[in-house]
């Protein structure tokens, strides 16, 4: 079977999947990448944290401020955010209080690791980048994967066979601060010498 339509039928199932282990303040709003279709066979995979409100409003992962970040180093990658990137996030979906975003508890992390095992199987990336620590704790539930919470961020690691690139989330907060900037701007400049 092609990888993205098997991509897009695991993405019908997580729902489900969560909804038997977790349902407290989730939005299940179905979050994925629209492009899956012109991507080409085993692309770069970011991962994130979660989807906020605007992600879920659009029904696309990272198109907030931080995707306007994330865009703007893509764009110096020298790689298209289309046909070059799968982007997804630690756990699928939006998690909220008193209808604000959240940062998704250890359970939703770790629930949302076994799925995101699953999606890098039937994606097959050339290279995984974690942005933020959402995205390196939920990985590092992945039984294969438990040393990448040891790891210096804005590095690439040969972990258990696979390329994984750990940085910093491009939020607006991290993305304010110069020494952070610097450093996702320097990983994203230097992305095509890691592959």
């Amino acid at each position: 079977m092609d990888w993205k339509k098997e991509l897009l039928d695991f993405y019908k199932t997580r729902k489900t999947y969560i909804k038997k282990h977790l349902n407290e303040n989730i939005d299940f709003t179905d979050v994925y990448d629209p492009y899956i279709l012109q991507k080409k066979d085993n692309p770069i995979m970011i991962v994130g944290e979660a989807p906020g409100a605007n992600e879920v409003r659009l029904k696309e992962p990272f198109v907030g401020k931080a995707g306007e970040n994330l865009s703007y180093l893509i764009e110096i990658s020298g790689f298209e955010r289309k046909k070059d990137f799968l982007i997804t996030n630690a756990f699928p979906f939006r998690t909220f209080d008193e209808n604000k975003n959240r940062t998704p508890k250890a359970s939703e992390l770790k629930t949302g690791a076994e799925l995101l095992e699953k999606e890098i199987e039937i994606v097959k990336p050339k290279l995984i980048l974690l942005l933020g620590n959402s995205a390196i704790k939920a990985f590092s539930y992945i039984p294969w994967a438990k040393e990448v919470k040891n790891l210096n961020k804005c590095g690439v690691y040969d972990v258990n066979g696979y390329k994984i690139g750990v940085c910093f989330h491009p939020s607006p907060l991290a993305f304010n601060r110069c020494d952070i900037r610097k450093s996702l701007e320097e990983f994203f400049k230097n992305l095509k010498t890691f592959i």
